[in-house]
């Protein structure tokens, strides 16, 4: 505490030509007492997760359905067309369910051109003769599944780290057979093949026979025919099939899916107790050589091998898709970090300098370089100062808008920032991170953070020490010192400090935490909005959640943020220095809009 002393006990004169004082006999007293400002700022507040209820988690149907003209006999209903209409009427007004529809024979058609979620029902070019009622000879299985992993790669890609996260993927896949034709890979000429042999099997159909052939082009075939089939090679073998299924699988952990399972479904014109069910059944065997058993026993392993289901229907009965579980998933999220930065405070070695404009660089290296230290992009071109000023050598100057002369999108307005992270979709594209998630690695810290402080935002460095100063990358970004560099005194002396306690929220849907966070250094900014803002901090705290089984997925993501001012030496606001944040103080990303240009900063009331 700072003391403010008065001298009594005696009248003293401070006049030319005066004595001094009256009275000898002085006597000095404390008379109050001014509180010491220091620049410390103490955070408290709760935040929650999001409500499993209040989610949407996406459900994707896609339907692989087996046209060959053997249906025309062991389906005489068209039950199954009926069967795949049913779901789809089911389902048709949710908004967070989608279906694509593949069908296959000798052509595979993605009917529905990709996962939508406008079909009603009664699209004839789905559901009549152009559709699901078209027959053909073939039995195309791994054209089929070829199709199916293109089109889920392809949803997959289009969509959000998060999005995938909450999606469920259900693949089921119809037939009343087996695979045709089956190739063998060999060819008779020249010798020399690899594949080659003195004579192929005679017993091929003309497809194999046309491979034996070694036309390696297979221009021949009309669009959509045999489209995994390569000359010279095997086809719609077994290994083959499985492959293709467990290729689909790695998808789902390779890109942090929900939920992705691959369910089967078999017709056969015979009862339990083996007997035809129609006249028609016995000349579909003879005509396409169909065999039950072995058609079984690969459609139970494909469900098998994909996590899924299997189900045996018998010619004449009322094939139903309903049973299949096509609930969504259900995922309790917790606590996966909570992450504060002063974004106006950079670290140095032994403190922290200003960064009036929060883009990364401090404001006295800002005034050196002739950038503007108000101005988060002095040339207004979309790449950032921090940015530009570290491209310099690769031709960016954040001077000049024309360099580079690749432009950065913009709405007309705002330059695009798709996943609101703060960094825009062009500066995402120099560091190969995603502008669909604000953390493209899942390792708990938003891209911005690790752009800017130099950890690895594609691969989690979190455990590793960049510096090699014997402190973890993470607990750096954490305590909001410089994994790049070493800073003993800035961590020993002014880290920042968490506090975090469970609390009960009443709801078995969420989890709330209570939390403080101390220490929290401030600097002296300069005025930044005009009069009267000189020495504003911001401090943003990001929360992300992930689900209780998938640690790993990128979560979601909220923020809050407190504004304090601070000016040296004796200049606070909250003069106590404390601030607290109430849980609908956190926002999700997207509602914060583009760089959260939307986020209101919380003060304190003093």
């Amino acid at each position: 505490m700072r003391k403010a002393w008065m001298i009594s006990g005696a009248l003293c004169l401070f006049a030319i030509g005066l004595p001094a004082c009256t009275d000898s006999n002085v006597e000095v007293l404390e008379t109050f007492e001014v509180p010491q400002v220091d620049d410390q700022l103490l955070i408290h507040g709760q935040v929650c997760t999001e409500r499993q209820a209040d989610a949407d988690f996406p459900v994707k149907i896609m339907f692989i359905v087996d046209c060959s003209g053997s249906l025309q006999q062991t389906d005489e209903g068209d039950h199954r067309v009926e069967a795949v209409r049913q779901v789809v009427r089911r389902y048709a007004n949710h908004p967070n369910v989608y279906f694509d529809i593949v069908k296959f024979n000798g052509r595979v058609t993605e009917l529905t051109g990709g996962f939508v979620n406008n079909l009603t029902g009664n699209e004839p070019e789905v559901f009549g003769t152009e559709g699901l009622l078209e027959a053909d000879s073939m039995t195309d299985y791994q054209g089929a599944l070829g199709k199916a992993y293109e089109a889920l790669e392809r949803d997959i890609n289009r969509s959000t780290p998060t999005e995938l996260s909450r999606t469920k993927y259900v693949v089921i896949f119809f037939s009343d057979g087996t695979p045709d034709p089956v190739c063998f890979g060999c060819v008779t000429e020249p010798q020399n093949h690899p594949r080659y042999m003195e004579e192929c099997h005679e017993d091929l159909h003309v497809v194999c026979t046309l491979m034996d052939d070694i036309i390696l082009d297979l221009d021949y075939r009309e669009e959509g025919q045999f489209s995994e089939l390569e000359g010279g090679t095997d086809y719609n073998h077994n290994y083959q099939i499985f492959q293709l299924i467990e290729d689909m699988m790695k998808l789902k952990d390779h890109f942090h899916v929900g939920d992705l399972r691959f369910h089967t479904a078999f017709l056969y014109c015979r009862d339990q107790y083996g007997n035809p069910t129609s006249a028609l059944c016995t000349a579909a065997e003879e005509a396409y050589n169909l065999d039950p058993d072995r058609g079984r026993a690969l459609l139970r392993e494909m469900a098998r091998r994909g996590n899924g289901t299997f189900r045996d229907f018998t010619s004449g009965q009322a094939i139903n898709f309903l049973n299949f579980d096509y609930t969504s998933v259900k995922a309790n999220y917790t606590v996966k970090n909570l992450v504060v930065t002063n974004i106006h405070a950079l670290p140095d070695i032994d403190g922290y300098l200003p960064d009036t404009d929060a883009d990364g660089i401090d404001d006295d290296s800002e005034l050196r370089n002739g950038t503007d230290p108000l101005m988060a992009d002095t040339d207004g071109d979309g790449y950032g100062d921090f940015v530009e000023e570290r491209l310099r050598a690769a031709g960016y100057d954040p001077d000049d808008a024309s360099r580079p002369d690749v432009e950065c999108p913009s709405d007309g307005v705002y330059f695009i920032d798709e996943d609101d992270d703060g960094l825009m979709a062009c500066e995402e594209d120099l560091f190969k991170t995603s502008d669909n998630s604000e953390d493209t690695d899942a390792d708990g810290f938003p891209d911005l953070i690790e752009v800017r402080f130099g950890t690895d935002p594609l691969r989690d460095d979190v455990d590793e020490d960049l510096d090699s100063d014997g402190r973890r990358n993470g607990d750096e970004l954490l305590f909001h010192s410089h994994p790049g560099r070493s800073d003993p005194d800035l961590f020993s002396d002014h880290r920042y400090w968490y506090e975090m306690r469970s609390v009960d929220s009443g709801d078995e849907d969420i989890e709330c935490y209570d939390f403080d966070i101390r220490y929290v250094t401030l600097v002296t900014t300069l005025d930044r909005e005009g009069p009267g803002t000189r020495g504003f901090n911001d401090i943003l705290i990001w929360f992300a959640q992930a689900s209780y089984d998938n640690p790993l997925e990128t979560g979601l993501w909220q923020v809050a943020c407190v504004e304090a001012q601070y000016i040296e030496p004796d200049y606070k606001i909250p003069f106590e220095g404390e601030i607290f944040l109430e849980v609908g103080d956190f926002k999700p990303l997207e509602e914060v809009g583009p760089s959260l240009q939307g986020l209101e900063c919380v003060v304190s009331d003093d």
